[in-house]
């Protein structure tokens, strides 16, 4: 299919002139929930929906050793962005989340200096809408966050399950804007 800057990549529609990454809302929207192709486009820096194998998360058992601060209790989800495990953190006695991003992200410098600042403001976020981050680092080449768990169902699930009501989204609105004005500020 031949494109014009003005066209979505993937699908040839006409782009919005606010398209983040020079794609259409409909194929953003597409991208966030391909698993299978979400990190290699990462780690290329392309945008396309159908470059290659996505990232494997690895078992809890193949991070006991990287993570000996935690305790690794299962795999919770996975995504082109990488891993989230339920784990315990015993010198705390605490359950958190311990995301790992896919390897192939820390090969790039650039990606490595953005992740430590993007981890330091994070962490200074204080608000009853936003998980807390309580460690962030890299071991073994793999990058990770340790934050605050919270168990529920995740926006992917909440969509297979057939999405909110509208009176079930008008009710979270205030708390996404009220979170949304803490972190800008």
């Amino acid at each position: 299919m031949m494109t014009s800057p003005h066209t979505c990549p993937q699908c040839g529609t006409e782009l919005p002139a606010d398209a983040p990454d020079g794609v259409c809302p409909t194929c953003l929207v597409q991208q966030g929930f391909d698993s299978h192709t979400a990190a290699a486009n990462l780690a290329s820096g392309t945008t396309g929906l159908a470059s290659g194998p996505g990232f494997v998360a690895p078992s809890p058992d193949e991070l006991s050793g990287r993570f000996p601060q935690f305790d690794i209790i299962e795999l919770v989800g996975q995504g082109g962005m990488g891993a989230v495990y339920k784990a315990r953190q015993p010198t705390l006695d605490r359950v958190v989340a311990l995301k790992i991003l896919p390897p192939e992200v820390g090969h790039d410098p650039a990606f490595a200096e953005r992740f430590k600042r993007e981890a330091r403001a994070l962490a200074m976020l204080s608000h009853p809408s936003i998980v807390t981050v309580y460690d962030s680092g890299e071991t073994d080449g793999l990058y990770y966050f340790a934050m605050e768990f919270v168990d529920g169902t995740n926006l992917r699930q909440t969509i297979v399950q057939g999405g909110l009501t509208p009176p079930e989204a008008l009710a979270i609105v205030p708390q996404i804007c009220d979170a949304l004005q803490a972190a800008h500020d």
